[in-house]
C-alpha cells in the first residue's frame, strides 16, 4: 500500500509517503495496463523528470530534475539549480530569485531592499545576502517543504515507478485529451494519497504523463525521458555555502 504522511518531532515533510512491500496490485485490465505503463520507468537506472509542483495556493514552479533510480540526482527547480547526493541538497538560487526564495521560506515576507542596503526587514535582508551566490546546504529530512530543492521531486519519481506495487484498486477516468493526444486515465488512491498516470487510448501502455496528488498538500506532474541515459551527480566543491539550518535561524530573529 501507499505510506501515510509521516510527523516527527512536530515537522511535516513534504512527501513523507513512502512505498511498503505489498502484493502485486488487483488483476483487473487497468491494473495490468498501469504496472506495463510505470515497468520501463521502475526498471531503468536512470532517467529525467519534467514538469511542475503545484501548491495549494496555486503557485506552480516548474522543474527539469535527472535521476539515479533510488539514489541521488539533480536539475532545476523553479530558479535554482538543486542536487541530492547521499541526504544532502545543494541548493543555489540566481540573484534575480533570491528574493523571492527568502519570501518563501519566510512565510511571504520578502527581502524588498538591494544587496547594499538593508530592507525593513533585517533578518530577511541578512538571509537574502547569505544565499546570493552561495549554495543553502539541507541536511535531510528538511525541516519544511521549502527547504527540500529538487528531492521532493526524485522522490516522487521513486514513488511513481513503483506505484504498481501497491495492492490498492486501479480505477480508469474518462478519456481526455492533452497535448493533441488522446490520453486514458489511470487513477490509484491510498487514503490522502492518488496517483493519476495516463496511458494512450488505445495500444501499448505507456506512462505519457503522471500526476502524484497529496490531499492538503503539493502536487506534482511529471512527464518522463531518458530512460537509462547516463547520470553523474556531483557534490559542488570549493564552493560557498551557507546551512539552512543558520538561514531559517535568522529569519526566525
Amino acid at each position: 500500500m501507499l505510506g501515510k504522511p509521516v510527523v516527527a518531532a512536530g515537522v511535516v515533510l513534504s512527501l513523507a509517503v513512502t512505498l511498503t512491500s505489498c502484493a502485486t496490485a488487483s488483476g483487473s485490465s487497468e491494473a495490468r495496463a498501469l504496472e506495463e505503463a510505470l515497468q520501463p520507468v521502475r526498471e531503468a537506472q536512470s532517467y529525467r523528470m519534467t514538469g511542475e509542483i503545484r501548491s495549494p495556493d496555486g503557485t506552480k514552479t516548474p522543474f527539469d530534475a535527472q535521476v539515479i533510480a533510488g539514489g541521488d540526482c539533480k536539475g532545476t527547480v523553479g530558479g535554482a539549480e538543486s542536487l541530492l547526493s547521499k541526504g544532502r541538497v545543494w541548493t543555489r538560487w540566481k540573484d534575480s530569485a533570491v528574493d523571492q526564495a527568502v519570501s518563501l521560506l519566510n512565510d511571504g515576507r520578502a527581502a524588498s531592499a538591494g544587496p547594499v542596503t538593508p530592507a525593513d526587514d533585517v533578518p530577511a535582508w541578512e538571509a537574502a545576502r547569505l544565499l546570493r551566490g552561495a549554495y543553502m546546504v539541507t541536511e535531510l529530512p528538511a525541516e519544511t517543504p521549502q527547504l527540500e530543492g529538487i528531492a521532493a521531486v526524485c522522490k516522487t519519481g521513486e514513488l511513481l515507478a513503483g506505484a504498481s506495487s501497491s495492492d490498492s484498486d486501479v480505477l480508469p477516468e474518462p478519456v481526455t485529451e492533452r497535448q493533441g493526444a488522446r490520453l486514458r486515465p489511470l487513477t490509484l488512491t491510498d487514503g490522502p494519497v492518488r496517483i493519476r498516470v495516463y496511458v494512450p487510448e488505445h495500444g501499448k501502455p505507456s506512462a505519457r504523463l503522471a500526476e502524484y496528488h497529496v490531499e492538503g498538500g503539493r502536487s506534482f506532474f511529471v512527464r518522463f525521458s531518458g530512460l537509462g541515459e547516463p547520470v553523474t551527480v556531483t557534490p559542488p566543491r570549493n564552493q560557498q555555502t551557507v546551512s539552512s539550518s543558520d538561514v531559517m535561524s535568522l529569519l526566525r530573529s
